[in-house]
């Protein structure tokens, strides 16, 4: 649910005329903002929707593309993960109030318009990768020395105590335990 309304993404269905209508909408920054609960901070994502209006109900077309910037699962290294998609939004005006699903709204008679930016955000949070991991068609690549770490060579990140850094005493008698 958006923290603040917004006209931007409302479609006011009562002023147009059966036939085909084309929206454009770009999903920042800012219009992740407007949800606190976001796991999108930073993305260009840009929308093209192709409306069929019809006589009792609109076809809605959407197309996404763009990329969501995040960060490497695996060695923290910032990079943009492109997504691109398609939906279908069928919305159907009817006399009595019926319960929305994924891929049908329903809207009274005596509306006059609907908002979009919650179907916006709930499609764009579905293009989320499961993990954002570096590919090696990128150009940037895991840092090999946390890959070898995860690979078990843990020789390679050997800690190794800075100038002046003392350890836990109760640390060095636990090392002295032999476990058979």
């Amino acid at each position: 649910m958006a923290s603040q309304s917004t006209t931007a993404y409302e479609i006011r269905f009562s002023a147009l005329k059966n036939g085909f209508h084309y929206y454009d909408y770009a999903l920042d920054h800012n219009f992740f903002m407007r949800f606190p609960e976001s796991l999108i901070h930073q993305a260009m994502i840009h929308v093209r929707l192709c409306l069929e209006r019809k006589t009792r109900e609109m076809v809605l077309d959407f197309t996404f593309n763009g990329s969501i910037h995040g960060v490497c699962d695996r060695c923290l290294t910032e990079l943009d993960h492109p997504v691109e998609a398609e939906s279908r939004l069928l919305v159907k005006i009817e006399d009595e109030p019926v319960e929305n699903t994924d891929q049908i709204w329903y809207v009274s008679t005596t509306a006059w318009s609907f908002q979009l930016s919650d179907y916006l955000y709930e499609s764009a949070s579905l293009l989320l990768p499961l993990r954002f991991v570096c590919q090696a068609d990128q150009q940037s690549a895991c840092d090999e020395r946390l890959s070898s770490w995860m690979s078990g060579n843990t020789s390679a990140i050997a800690h190794t105590p800075a100038v002046g850094e003392q350890t836990d005493p109760r640390w060095e008698k636990l090392k002295q335990l032999k476990i058979n």
